[in-house]
């Protein structure tokens, strides 16, 4: 999930030296640099997130006299929600630096479990702006009235995407894990089988009908695997950022263009949402720009193929959560909260099966 707000504490030393040592040795600070903010966002499922400041004497200007750099630190902890692998993510970064996309860019890792975090770190830039959630009525209005509007960020919700697959697999895998269809397919249905508490009749007869809706190949390239209007920044109407990619994979584009089309990415919860695809744009109009942006085709069945197995995953980290809420190993109520996804969920797939 993005971040959005900050809560008040003081300076954790420990932590504060951890930041300033694995940034040290990326040399992206020296041993002037000091750290002048370090606290917990709000928010984060199977990543927890930090805001730090860090003052750089040799970058002082007469617009910014300490030469103070606004930062966040990504944390892996123990008992996440998703065994997912940091380093990925950060190499992922790594390899978006020199792309036309607005993504931070990465100062540093460590990939020690025994951190005063309680887990692995990296460090990367604190982009400008605001994430938007699509469950709160003010946040769709927004959306809705760029579409209305200048349409600066349903254009670039199109053009991000394409610029993502742009990113050929061979490149990609230098950084993220090739998955085919069916190995994505045996993927969450095996986090579903490990972590449901009952049996699902409707999500096990999706798992079998998706597996005979296999479509015809694409050439893989770098696919996010959580791309939607919620984990993107916005700052004066445009997207300033994209973050949250430790989903992110090698393989078919399409998967992207599926899971963003599920209405839960529109504010779909216990009362319908929005009718725009991620409460941003026209569903035609965005594949029709995505298409001219990207050069590739977009099949409604074959999307509608995809938009399954991203209910799929989703009906399978909702099912994490609860599972892991229902046993004790954590008391964050918001694992709980999942329970309430799963009917809408359930009812989407029957009607992406046509029942």
């Amino acid at each position: 999930m993005a971040m959005e707000t900050e809560e008040s504490a003081s300076i954790d030393a420990a932590k504060a030296d951890a930041v300033l040592a694995t940034m040290r040795a990326a040399g992206d600070a020296d041993d002037s640099s000091r750290i002048t903010y370090l606290e917990q966002l709000e928010g984060g499922w199977s990543r927890h997130s930090y805001a730090a400041r860090v003052t750089h004497p040799d970058r002082a200007t007469a617009a910014n006299e300490t030469g103070e750099e606004a930062y966040i630190v990504r944390v892996r902890p123990q008992g996440s929600l998703l065994d997912t692998d940091l380093g990925e993510e950060f190499r992922v970064f790594e390899l978006l630096v020199p792309e036309p996309l607005p993504t931070p860019a990465p100062r540093g890792f460590e990939p020690s479990e025994e951190t005063p975090f309680t887990g692995p770190f990296f460090v990367m830039d604190r982009l400008s702006g605001h994430a938007v959630n699509v469950w709160r009525r003010r946040d769709r209005v927004e959306l809705e009235q760029d579409w209305a509007g200048a349409r600066g960020i349903a254009n670039d919700l199109a053009a991000h995407l394409a610029g993502i697959h742009a990113i050929g697999g061979e490149r990609a895998a230098t950084a993220a894990t090739p998955r085919t269809f069916q190995r994505t397919i045996d993927r969450w249905e095996g986090v579903y089988q490990q972590m449901r508490l009952v049996r699902d009749p409707v999500v096990e007869e999706a798992y079998a009908w998706l597996r005979e809706r296999e479509p015809d190949p694409v050439a893989p390239c770098l696919v996010h695997g959580d791309y939607r209007i919620g984990n993107c920044l916005i700052d004066g109407g445009r997207i300033s950022g994209i973050l949250d990619w430790e989903l992110c994979s090698v393989g078919d584009p399409r998967f992207d263009l599926g899971y963003m089309a599920l209405e839960y990415h529109a504010g779909k919860f216990t009362t319908p949402g929005s009718r725009l695809l991620n409460s941003s744009a026209e569903r035609d109009w965005f594949h029709t720009r995505y298409s001219e942006l990207s050069g590739r085709p977009t099949d409604p069945e074959v999307v509608r193929t995809f938009t399954a197995l991203g209910a799929l995953m989703l009906f399978a980290i909702m099912t994490t959560g609860i599972n892991v809420y229902a046993s004790g190993a954590t008391t964050d109520i918001r694992m709980a909260w999942g329970r309430f996804v799963l009917p809408g969920l359930r009812q989407d797939l029957a009607a992406l099966m046509g029942w």
